[in-house]
C-alpha cells in the first residue's frame, strides 16, 4: 500500500508535467500558427479539436526570395567566345571586370564563317572557354558535350525571371530535359517590312499595325499590280516557317513543335498557302531568273530593292544594315517594320524569332563566375547598359558607329525605352514613328527557329524533309498528304537524337 501511495504520488507529478509542457507546446504553436497560416491544431489531452487558435487558409506564403551564391573573391581568369562585334565585346568585358577586379576576362572571337569549326579546335587543344556561343543547331553543342549544367544558377537568379517571357514559358535551353543547358544571348525579331511608298503610290492605306494573319494575306493580294509590275511581296523568311507559330497557341517550335513533339498539321496549311501565292505570281519573281529580268530589268537585283514590292519578310538587322542607310531613302525605298500577325482565333503574342544561344562550359572550373560574365555579357539590365553606351559612343576600326542590330533579352524598361531612341521617332521625317512605337512594344515573346532548341531537327531537315516543299510548290501535291510522314520523321529524329544526349 505504501509503494502503491509512491506510484500515484509519481504519476501525478508525471500527469502535472506532462499538462505543463502541452500548455508550453501549445503557446509555441499558436505562434506557429499565426505564421504559417495553420487552420487546426489537435488538442492531445481532450481528444476534441480546438478551434480558437486559426488563421485564414487561404493567406499565400511568401516565397523565399531567389539569390545566388557569392562570387569567388580569388584571382581567376575566366575566357568568353563569340561572334560577336569585337569593339562592343572589349568594352562589355572591361566593364565586367571594374565590377569584379579579381577577375581577367579573356576575349576571344571567332568568324561566323567556320565557327564550330574553330571552336572545337580550340577545345581540343586545351583552350575550352568558360562561357561562349552556339551557332546554330543545339545538336552540335550537346553532342560534342559543350554545356554546363547552369539550372542552379539560372533558376535561383532573379533576372532570369525578367526576360522575354517565352524563354521561360518555353523551357528554351533545357531541350526536353530538367535542366537548363543554354540560354538566348542574341535576339532578332522576325519582321515585315512594307514599303509605305509603294502604298502611296498605288493610293492604298497602310494596313493597321495590330493586323491579323488573314489581314495581311488580303493585303498582299490587294496591293499585287501586274499591269504596273508590283508584287505583294518577297521573301528572306518564310510562310512555312511562320504560320505554325502564328496559328497555334500551343506551337512552341517550328513545324508544329509543342515542346514534346511535331505535329506538322499546321505546317500543311501554310505551305499549301505559300505554294497557293508564289504560283499565283503575288510573290516577286526568283532571284536571277528570267521573269525578274523582265520586271526589275536585272536579273540580280533583290527585290527589296526594286521599288516594285510591298513587303518584304525578313530579319531584324535589314533594317539597320540597309533600310536605315540614306541611299535607300534617297530611292524612295521608305520600309517600315510590322510584327509578324497572329490567325484569327488565336490569343497569344508568340510570333518566330531568331535567337543566338550560348552557354557555361563542361569543363569550367568557375560555373558560377562564368554564369555571370555570360549574363553580363548577353542579358543583365546592367550589361545592356553598358552596351548602350558602347552603341552611343564607340566606333570600328574604319570609323563607323556601333550598330544596335539585336534587341535586348531583358524586359528591364529602362533599357527598352533606352534602346527606343535608337530607331525613327516622332520626328522622323518619313513618318516611321508610329510603326517602331508598336513594333518594339509588340515583339517580346519570340519563338526560336527549330534547330536552336529541339534536339534531332537539323537531321530531320537534311533526312526527312529534303524535297518535300519542291513536292508542293512545283508538283502540286497537297501538302496534308505529306503531313503524317513527315510528323512521324521528325518525332523519331528528335527521339533518337534524345537518346543519344542521355
Amino acid at each position: 500500500m505504501k509503494n502503491m501511495k509512491k506510484v500515484l504520488s509519481l504519476l501525478l507529478v508525471l500527469s502535472l508535467c506532462i499538462s505543463l509542457f502541452t500548455a508550453c507546446g501549445k503557446s509555441n504553436d499558436s505562434k506557429d500558427a499565426e505564421e504559417t497560416a495553420t487552420t487546426t491544431e489537435s488538442n492531445d489531452t481532450t481528444g476534441t479539436t480546438d478551434t480558437t487558435e486559426t488563421t485564414d487558409a487561404t493567406t499565400p506564403t511568401a516565397e523565399p526570395e531567389k539569390s545566388l551564391p557569392p562570387m569567388t573573391t580569388d584571382e581567376i581568369t575566366l575566357t568568353y567566345v563569340s561572334w560577336e562585334n569585337e569593339v562592343l565585346t572589349k568594352y562589355l568585358a572591361e566593364q565586367f571586370m571594374k565590377k569584379y577586379p579579381n577577375i581577367k576576362v579573356e576575349i576571344v572571337t571567332l568568324a561566323l564563317d567556320g565557327y564550330n569549326d574553330a571552336l572545337l579546335n580550340l577545345v581540343s587543344t586545351g583552350q575550352m572557354p568558360d562561357a561562349f556561343w552556339i551557332l546554330g543547331e543545339c545538336d552540335f553543342a550537346l553532342n560534342n558535350s559543350l554545356l554546363g549544367d547552369m539550372t542552379e544558377y539560372w533558376e535561383n537568379d532573379p533576372e532570369a525571371d525578367n526576360v522575354l517571357t517565352t524563354i521561360n514559358e518555353g523551357k528554351f535551353g533545357y531541350y526536353g530535359t530538367d535542366k537548363k543547358w543554354a540560354t538566348p544571348v542574341k535576339f532578332f525579331p522576325e519582321t515585315i517590312f512594307a514599303n509605305k511608298t509603294v502604298f502611296e503610290q498605288l493610293n492604298v492605306e497602310m494596313p493597321r499595325t495590330d493586323w491579323t494573319w488573314e489581314e495581311m494575306v488580303e493585303s498582299i493580294k490587294k496591293m499585287t499590280v501586274p499591269e504596273q509590275g508590283i508584287f505583294g511581296f518577297n521573301q528572306y523568311r518564310t510562310m512555312v516557317t511562320w504560320y505554325p507559330v502564328a496559328s497555334d497557341d500551343n506551337v512552341w517550335g517550328e513545324f508544329g513543335w509543342n515542346g514534346t513533339k511535331f505535329d506538322m498539321t499546321n505546317w500543311a496549311d501554310g505551305v499549301n498557302l505559300q505554294a497557293e501565292l508564289v504560283n499565283g505570281k503575288y510573290h516577286a519573281p526568283a532571284f536571277d531568273s528570267d521573269e525578274a529580268e523582265a520586271a526589275f530589268g536585272d536579273r540580280t537585283m533583290w527585290a527589296a530593292y526594286s521599288g516594285k514590292i510591298a513587303y518584304q519578310f525578313d530579319a531584324w538587322w535589314t533594317f539597320n544594315n540597309l533600310f536605315a542607310t540614306q541611299a535607300y531613302l534617297d530611292l524612295g525605298l521608305v520600309y517600315v517594320p510590322y510584327v509578324v500577325p497572329r490567325a484569327k482565333g488565336t490569343t497569344s503574342s508568340h510570333m518566330m524569332g531568331t535567337l543566338d544561344f550560348g552557354g557555361i562550359s563542361s569543363a569550367t572550373e568557375h560555373p558560377r563566375e562564368a554564369y555571370e560574365l555570360l549574363k553580363f555579357m548577353n542579358w543583365s539590365e546592367e550589361g545592356w547598359l553598358a552596351k548602350i553606351d558602347a552603341y552611343s559612343t564607340l566606333t570600328n576600326a574604319d570609323g563607323s558607329k556601333l550598330s544596335m542590330d539585336a534587341l535586348p533579352i531583358t524586359l528591364s524598361d529602362t533599357v527598352w525605352s533606352k534602346v527606343r531612341t535608337f530607331f525613327p521617332g516622332a520626328d522622323d521625317p518619313y513618318g516611321r514613328g508610329p510603326y517602331f512605337d508598336y513594333f518594339l512594344d509588340h515583339c517580346k515573346e519570340p519563338i526560336p527557329y527549330g534547330g536552336t532548341i529541339i534536339p534531332g531537327f537539323g537531321t530531320f531537315i537534311a533526312e526527312g524533309y529534303a524535297g518535300a516543299e519542291a513536292e508542293v510548290f512545283t508538283n502540286g501535291v497537297n501538302a496534308h498528304d505529306l503531313a503524317p510522314d513527315l510528323t512521324e520523321k521528325a518525332n523519331a529524329a528528335n527521339a533518337a537524337a534524345m537518346e543519344a544526349f542521355k
